[in-house]
């Protein structure tokens, strides 16, 4: 807001926010004054730790990019940021609503975060060298995220990643029941119903053009 007014007219500006709420119309319209157009935008790759020492050129290689115009936003617009994000790497593109987006990041992103920070708090990972593999290191990896960052964005978008950790909660209680229960075809129940979710979706899923 402090330099829409020195922005040349027809200047398009993208952001890289993680949630997005009310960010798209405030700015869009906000920009529209001066005849600058904004397109929030999310690039879903990053690392969990922090800095410029950890910084990657091969980041987004691959990697998915989310749009979300409004009916206002012109398409050459969309087009162009578009153009940039692909020479710098990223494959795949969604455009999508400011609300699809921060309902879908709650579950693809957030509620992944949060599961990694709450199993690392249990007191026997301070045993588990030489006990553990892949699955360990995949479930741990983005606990060392930044925890400034994350708060902000869980609290952001708080009512869809609530939503998201109630579902998870009753999911992990129906598990715990049958595992303390002894009750094998609960169990086995549930393992296959979360193996074949998975694996439709790893069917329909197919490469970007």
């Amino acid at each position: 807001k402090a330099h829409a007014a020195s922005m040349t007219p027809g200047t398009i500006v993208p952001d890289v926010s993680g949630v997005k709420t009310d960010l798209p119309e405030e700015l869009t319209a906000f920009c529209a004054q001066y005849g600058v157009h904004y397109l929030s935008a999310h690039p879903m790759a990053g690392k969990e730790r922090a800095g410029y020492s950890v910084s990657d050129e091969d980041l987004y290689q691959g990697a998915n990019f989310i749009m979300t115009p409004l009916p206002e936003t012109p398409g050459y617009v969309v087009a162009q940021v578009k153009n940039v994000a692909h020479q710098i790497g990223f494959r795949r593109f969604v455009i999508t609503t400011p609300e699809m987006h921060d309902r879908m990041i709650a579950y693809t992103s957030q509620l992944a975060h949060v599961v990694s920070s709450s199993y690392v708090e249990s007191p026997v990972i301070e045993l588990e060298s030489g006990f553990s593999g892949g699955s360990f290191h995949d479930m741990t990896r983005i606990a060392t995220m930044n925890e400034d960052m994350w708060t902000e964005l869980f609290l952001d978008n708080a009512e869809y990643l609530s939503g998201e950790l109630d579902f998870l909660i009753r999911s992990l209680q129906a598990y715990r029941d049958a595992i303390a229960e002894g009750d094998a075809d609960r169990l086995r129940g549930l393992l296959r119903e979360g193996r074949e979710r998975k694996e439709a979706i790893d069917t329909e899923w197919k490469d970007p053009v």
